[in-house]
């Protein structure tokens, strides 16, 4: 029986230290930035502008007793008449329109560029691919080692519990 023991403990011992080879190709290059900025540039600019005032119908009339009057501007026309009894009629109508007028007009530009950066992989290439046996030592090692020490346990039980005895 001890001699099953100890032939398990050396076959644990040997996939334990195959498992353990140096991996033959690099993993691949993984650059990660996780910063986002954001640049805002404000363009402000000032452009003449023609603005329309409209300018209000308006009338007015008044009677006297002096001569004749006419009167006509670029914004009203004027009609005046003598009455029977000699008096002055004028009457002041104004043309409804709408008069240009320049002003200074602000122009506000605003632009942003959001930069975000992204995880890139860089692929590396592989000298050769991976054997059944290399992916299966890589696979087990963790359980061969514990398989390992359990073994190791049970072979050397009697001196373990006579240190652990000493300590308690």
């Amino acid at each position: 029986m001890k001699k099953l023991l100890n032939l398990i403990a050396l076959i644990a011992i040997f996939l334990t230290m195959q498992s353990c080879s140096k991996k033959l190709y690099p993993p691949s290059i993984v650059e990660t930035r996780d910063s986002v900025r954001v640049e805002t540039k404000v363009i402000i600019k000032t452009e003449k502008d023609t603005v329309y005032i409209e300018v209000p119908a308006q009338s007015a009339e008044r009677t006297t007793q002096d001569s004749t009057s006419h009167l006509e501007t670029d914004f009203a026309t004027s009609d005046a008449r003598i009455e029977q009894d000699g008096s002055l009629f004028h009457d002041l109508k104004n043309k409804p329109q709408k008069r240009p007028a320049e002003t200074e007009k602000q122009i506000i530009v605003r632009d942003s560029i959001i930069y975000r950066d992204k995880k890139v992989e860089v692929p590396v290439p592989v000298e050769r691919e991976l054997t059944w046996w290399e992916h299966t030592s890589i696979k087990w090692f963790p359980y061969s080692l514990v398989a390992l020490l359990a073994a190791l346990v049970i072979i050397f039980r009697k001196p373990l519990f006579a240190l652990i005895r000493r300590f308690i």
